[in-house]
């Protein structure tokens, strides 16, 4: 049984008051830190960063063994990475439970595992292994906790180690997003750190992973962090986009609920996720808008303006183009306005 995940499932019940929610998230910080601090304290998280070298064969044959076991496998689309005397990132996609170990295969070089998650890899079979191979672990919501990681990184790199970094920041189960919006902090590890990041791909087709590596990505070309952090997520999403094109698939073949069955696929092998927990983890950069913000503006008008119901008004914002649904959004800010001058 997984303790830290139960006690984490406490504070995302939506019936606790404030009060109650601030009492069970002290508890819950509290035993993750003395959890933490234990399993950070055992002997197999106090090798050397060449002792970890040495036994990563090993660890890549138990994965190797544990894929094939669970009847994983993996196509590798293509491989661009450069040799460089420069420690690595590994910038990866995040598709579920098991990209960790078939990725680790596919690049085959040693690397820490950068991990926010300790919450549910705690107590479970997977914890030892990515704790002799090396891991950082932190807490996301805790702001101190993210500066001392990026610190360690930033050592770790600077001493040659290589780091595999899900930038996503959790599962992408978005039905057509290549890539989900991403922290830019990544771009001041990698200048910090003097690193090479290499992008890497993944996709999950039932127990078979498609991966796609790209080529060198150097973050010191980059002066506006915001614009290296946007470049890197769009060539992420190329590289996955290329996987995309190598499943020869028509309209016809796909089923209605497809997607919805491929998302509780996933919350399967992971059985402590769901969709409003993933979601709650996406960064959600400044002066964007997503529909659902549209659907929250719709919903707060009076049930009808100019004539137009609001649920008329969500079945045309499905079926615009982008520029169109742009333009609706502008109108529909417009109305509100004249809604509450009135």
């Amino acid at each position: 049984m997984n303790i830290l995940a139960e006690e984490q499932k406490k504070i995302l019940d939506k019936n606790l008051t404030e009060e109650e929610l601030q009492i069970k998230t002290r508890e819950f910080l509290s035993l993750y830190y003395k959890l933490r601090t234990e399993e950070e304290n055992k002997w197999y998280s106090k090798l050397t960063l060449e002792q970890r070298r040495k036994i990563h064969k090993l660890i890549l044959a138990i994965y190797k063994l544990k894929n094939r076991l669970g009847g994983f496998s993996y196509e590798m689309i293509k491989d661009e990475r450069e040799k460089t005397n420069r420690p690595i990132i590994y910038a990866v996609t995040h598709v579920g439970k098991f990209d960790i170990e078939v990725v680790s295969e596919a690049i085959k070089d040693h690397y820490y595992l950068l991990s926010g998650d300790f919450e549910h890899i705690q107590g479970i079979i997977d914890s030892p292994f990515l704790a002799l191979n090396g891991v950082f672990y932190f807490n996301e919501r805790v702001k101190e906790d993210r500066k001392l990681v990026s610190e360690k990184m930033i050592e770790h790199l600077k001493n040659g180690g290589n780091i595999m970094y899900f930038i996503e920041g959790t599962w992408n189960i978005t039905p057509n997003l290549p890539m989900l919006p991403s922290y830019w902090g990544i771009v001041d590890i990698a200048k910090k750190g003097n690193a090479i990041i290499v992008p890497v791909a993944a996709e999950q087709y039932g127990k078979l992973f498609k991966v796609n590596i790209g080529k060198n990505f150097d973050m010191k070309t980059y002066e506006d962090k915001g614009l290296a952090i946007s470049d890197l997520r769009d060539y992420l999403a190329t590289l996955k986009y290329e996987i995309w094109e190598t499943e020869h698939i028509t309209r016809s073949q796909v089923e209605e609920d497809e997607w919805q069955r491929y998302v509780a696929t996933r919350f399967r092998e992971w059985p402590y996720f769901n969709e409003e927990y993933i979601k709650s983890l996406i960064f959600k950069p400044k002066n964007v808008v997503t529909k659902e913000d549209v659907y929250e503006d719709i919903s707060k008008l009076p049930l009808s303006f100019d004539e137009t119901d609001c649920q008329e008004e969500r079945e045309l914002l499905d079926k615009m183009t982008p520029s169109e649904y742009a333009a609706r959004l502008l109108t529909i800010k417009h109305a509100r306005n004249i809604v509450r001058t009135k």
